[in-house]
This record gives C-alpha cells, structure tokens and sequence, in this order.
C-alpha cells in the first residue's frame, strides 16, 4: 500500500507522544493521556491501511487492536494475529483505562493523577512497541 498516508498517521502519532511525555512531565496529565491515547490510535491506524489498504474509523484501541488481528489473519499472518490476540488477553484492564481515558480526559469529573497517567501514557508507549515491532516483521521479512 502506498507509504503516505502510514507515515503521515506515524508522524502525528510520534509527535502526540512526544507532546504527552512533554505534558506528563509539566504536570497536565488529562491532556498527556490524551495525547498518548491518541498517538496510540494512529500508530494501530497506520498499520492497518498498509495490510488493508482501508481508512479505519473509530477510537477504541481494542477495537483497532482486534481489527489488526482480523487483518493479519486475513493476509496469512496467523502468528501476528495470535500476537495481537494475546497482548490483548494480557492487558484488558490497561486497555479498557486507556479507551476510557479518550473521553474522560476532556469530559470526565475527576483528573487523572500523576500515578494513572504514567501508567496510561507507558501503556501506550508498550502498544507502539509492540505495532512496531510487528510492522518491521511484516514488511521486513521477519514474519
């Protein structure tokens, strides 16, 4: 799939992390889990278009997560699927705080703590990781 788009999606999103480092680090820690929440969504959305070559709505990092997974099967990668499956089978509770966290940073009646947004943003960081890695095993041969 054309490399435009993914890389646009992965430039936004490497600079949302580095924006909620920076935030995390002054203090607004509504806005840094904003921000790694989303930088966690591009990067997933990235990945997604260059195996399905679709545009991905929506903002649940499960959902893309699990759409992912879908995808991969879909393209023969049965060992990125069950990857994907069991980092999600790991980390439900981080995964469900970091989809809530979408809404509740900007709506939400209680801020977060410090504690709950270095927690939220290392999450993050962890999924980036991890869709990197299978990224850089699809397209380079390692899987």
């Amino acid at each position: 799939m054309s490399g435009g788009y993914p890389n646009l999606l992965k430039r936004r999103a490497s600079s949302m992390m580095k924006l909620a480092e920076r935030l995390l680090h002054e203090g607004e820690y509504d806005l840094a889990v904003l921000n790694a929440e989303y930088a966690t969504q591009l990067y997933i959305k990235s990945l997604l278009y260059r195996l399905s070559g679709e545009e991905w709505r929506g903002h649940s990092v499960r959902t893309l997560l699990g759409a992912l997974a879908l995808v991969a099967e879909e393209n023969g990668l049965k060992r990125v699927a069950e990857r994907i499956y069991d980092y999600v089978r790991r980390s439900r509770r981080i995964l469900a705080e970091l989809d809530e966290a979408h809404t509740r940073s900007i709506y939400g009646v209680f801020e977060y703590s410090r504690g709950q947004a270095e927690t939220l943003v290392s999450a993050a960081r962890s999924i980036i990781k991890l869709v990197k890695e299978i990224e850089d095993d699809v397209f380079r041969g390692g899987s």
